[in-house]
């Protein structure tokens, strides 16, 4: 029986060891990429595990990598121009350890794989958005056939030129959309429509119906009608939304700088396989068709007149 065990044992080595020990897994899909940097033409990207002791590094010799412009790019891997890097500290290693002239010499490198091939992908999308609490869905956003905005077939409800989808003043009473709904229990919208005339009060310029347009009800010339209140039955009620008062301004304000944000979203990935190795034997401790390693968000804000 014993002999007939250390056969069976025997076999099973023999057939788990082909030269290649494989990891399945690598510890960085919750953590996110940390602040790039470029120095001398060559873009750092990171991640550092949770741990704090390992870190997979990303090297591109590249002047055109731009993540605040909508671009698909590809960099082939070569362990040269282009580097994937495992790396294994003796410490807790932190973000200036990658952005420096001279590497530093601590925390100290205990294990360091590369990939051999593979090509980087970097795609960034861009999206803008009002942020208004209303989806541009909902707001008549009208796509090209490439997936960009057409904005001159978009939805414009106060035809000011700005589409409602980036415009946080859809009818341009100077009461921000967002002031101009509400939210149930479930996170739904509420299409508030105070004089039932069946326009949501964010789509209409005259919310009360009282013969005075809302931008009109602003007394104090402020810019901001719903500071402008009249007392009923103990409590304020904005001018605009009661026909109790339709007095109409003297000091007119104009109409406020319209604000939205551009989103970029850049998404890294390696394909076209993705190995790590050993620089001595190049055993393979990693081997995937295809992996994501991670997004950049940037957000920028745009204000026009």
């Amino acid at each position: 029986m014993r002999r007939f065990f250390f056969l069976v044992l025997l076999i099973a080595m023999a057939s788990c060891d082909d030269g290649d020990f494989i990891i399945e897994t690598l510890e960085f899909d919750d953590t996110e990429i940390g602040d790039a940097c470029a120095l001398d033409g060559v873009l750092t990207l990171y991640k550092i595990s949770e741990n704090k002791n390992e870190a997979l590094i990303m090297k591109i010799t590249s002047n055109t990598i731009n993540f605040t412009s909508e671009d698909s790019l590809e960099f082939t891997i070569n362990n040269n121009t282009n580097k994937v890097l495992y790396r294994a500290f003796d410490n807790e290693v932190t973000s200036s350890y990658f952005c420096q002239t001279i590497p530093p010499t601590a925390p100290l490198v205990t294990q360091e794989w590369y990939a051999p091939s593979g090509t980087i992908r970097i795609v960034t999308k861009l999206e803008n958005d009002d942020e208004d609490g209303i989806p541009s869905e909902l707001e008549g956003v009208v796509y090209n056939e490439d997936g960009t905005v057409n904005d001159a077939e978009s939805q414009d409800s106060d035809g000011d030129g700005i589409p409602d989808y980036i415009d946080r003043d859809d009818d341009d009473d100077n009461v921000l959309t967002s002031e101009e709904i509400d939210f149930n229990d479930n996170n739904e919208i509420i299409f508030i429509d105070t004089d039932g005339d069946g326009i949501p009060n964010y789509l209409d310029n005259n919310d009360d119906n009282d013969d005075v347009l809302t931008i009109d009800e602003d007394i104090n010339g402020d810019g901001k009608p719903e500071n402008d209140t009249t007392v009923i039955e103990g409590e304020k009620v904005p001018n605009y939304l009661t026909t109790v008062a339709n007095t109409k301004t003297t000091d007119v304000a104009g109409r406020n700088k319209n604000e939205y944000y551009s989103v970029y979203t850049t998404t890294i990935k390696i394909v076209d396989g993705f190995k790590l190795i050993t620089d001595d034997s190049e055993e393979i401790k990693f081997d995937l068709d295809e992996y994501i390693y991670g997004e950049i968000i940037e957000t920028e804000t745009n204000t026009e007149n």
